[in-house]
């Protein structure tokens, strides 16, 4: 059912997609879907949870959850906390936040497009909150790691770029509004990204 909406989301936008038109693309009845969400917003917040730690792998975190309650959720994030060095963490997060950023992309026009729904513009909202929260203690991690970040540059401003640079809303304007390939966007961003972060 996620994954329906999800696809469904990402075609149609948040307006274009009906419970009926989801129940109808997962195979379930329309009480279905919402005795298990509820709601469309519920619906949508799923759908970009499964997006964001991966459809395989998606468990519905508890009630108000904490940073740290997140993150393990990635099944890289213990290699990232041991990597050796500030560059071998980046490595790993960049690979990772990229493959991210490909899955959550397709639904950047639809969390936009929610900004008229209380409840699904506070599913956005949210996100983009656990997503700042996230990328300051990926850089406080990195930070602290042998090589550090680029001279001079605070955890705080790292924060900052990676906020800026490292969004679903620049990889999807790359991607699909100049029409580079997935190999191209991830040279590119990780140029960028490793160079603004760690001068290398």
């Amino acid at each position: 059912m996620v994954r329906a909406a999800y696809d469904l989301f990402s075609a149609n936008g948040y307006l274009g997609t009906t419970i009926v038109a989801v129940a109808k693309e997962a195979g379930v009845a329309v009480p279905t879907i919402y005795y298990t969400f509820g709601t469309k917003a519920a619906l949508l917040e799923e759908s970009l949870g499964a997006a964001i730690v991966g459809f395989d792998r998606w468990r519905e975190p508890p009630p108000d959850p904490q940073i740290k309650d997140l993150l393990p959720l990635h099944p890289w994030w213990a290699d990232f906390q041991a990597a050796p060095t500030s560059e071998a963490a980046f490595d790993i997060f960049f690979t990772h936040g990229v493959a991210i950023l490909e899955r959550v992309a397709p639904l950047v026009a639809t969390l936009h497009g929610a900004a008229g729904d209380l409840d699904a513009a506070k599913v956005a909202r949210v996100s983009e909150n656990r997503r700042v929260e996230s990328y300051r203690e990926s850089v406080r991690v990195m930070a602290g790691k042998p090589g550090g970040l680029r001279s001079g540059l605070t955890s705080g401003q790292g924060t900052d770029i990676l906020v800026v640079l490292f969004s679903a809303e620049l990889y999807h304007s790359i991607r699909t509004g100049r029409g580079w390939s997935a190999a191209r966007t991830t040279g590119f961003l990780h140029e960028l990204l490793s160079a603004q972060l760690l001068g290398v």
